[in-house]
């Protein structure tokens, strides 16, 4: 055999293993992001055990295949390069997702069912406890006083204050939807960043809108927080 020959041969026996490479890689990706909570900011509690046991099964069948003493020739060895590279830019470049940007044009999340909110203490309603009872009531201002402590990204519009805000997931973040609240800023701070995190304590109390009374929280603390593990409600 010629020595070109002999090198051609070596490359296309490398590239037989290409499909189980890819395979594990993808599989340890998928069971990387569970472990590591990831698929927190990627979809719903509820689907995690899915994508878990995608990946056992993709590193099973890698196993399983490798075992193979002569395995198939790689016949897309590009679609395979592909799938090991972005397995590994997953891996290796955490997601840094701006809520505020994914929900940009969306409209507010429908929040069916009952306010069960309303059985809770007011200091131990979530903003979502808070968004879904003021919607079953016109006026807000039979809560004015009630104790108020929730937590939410800071989501700026155009011409309007920014406000406290949270996504509700039904599946995963292509569905997500925002519910948000009005804050007091205070005059002497700067108003935070867009997609902030913080825990507002205060009070609830109203003002007056261009359709009415609306509800806005009046602030006794704001503190920053770090991203919670699970960012919305589902």
């Amino acid at each position: 055999m010629r020595p070109g020959e002999a090198g051609r041969s070596r490359d296309r026996g490398a590239l037989r293993w290409l499909p189980q490479v890819a395979l594990a890689l993808l599989g340890g990706t998928l069971v990387q992001a569970w472990s590591g909570g990831r698929l927190a900011l990627l979809m719903a509690p509820q689907f995690h055990p899915l994508v878990l046991g995608s990946g056992l099964l993709l590193g099973l069948a890698a196993v399983v295949s490798s075992l193979r003493t002569d395995p198939a020739p790689c016949r897309r060895p590009r679609a395979a390069l592909l799938l090991v590279a972005t397995s590994l830019l997953i891996s290796l470049l955490p997601p840094q997702p701006s809520f505020s940007l994914l929900v940009a044009n969306r409209d507010a999340a429908a929040l069916e069912g009952l306010a069960a909110g309303f059985a809770l203490p007011p200091e131990q309603r979530s903003l979502v406890d808070w968004v879904r009872i003021l919607r079953t009531s016109p006026d807000p201002r039979p809560f004015e006083g009630q104790a108020v402590r929730i937590r939410g990204f800071v989501r700026h519009r155009d011409g309007a204050p920014p406000s406290l805000a949270q996504l509700v997931v039904r599946c995963c973040l292509a569905d997500a939807t925002p519910v948000e609240l009005a804050v007091r800023w205070p005059d002497d701070k700067p108003l935070p960043r867009q997609d902030q995190w913080l825990q507002v304590i205060g009070a609830m109390g109203s003002r007056q809108a261009s359709d009415g009374s609306e509800a806005v929280v009046i602030p006794q603390q704001i503190q920053p927080i770090a991203r919670p593990r699970q960012p919305f409600s589902s």
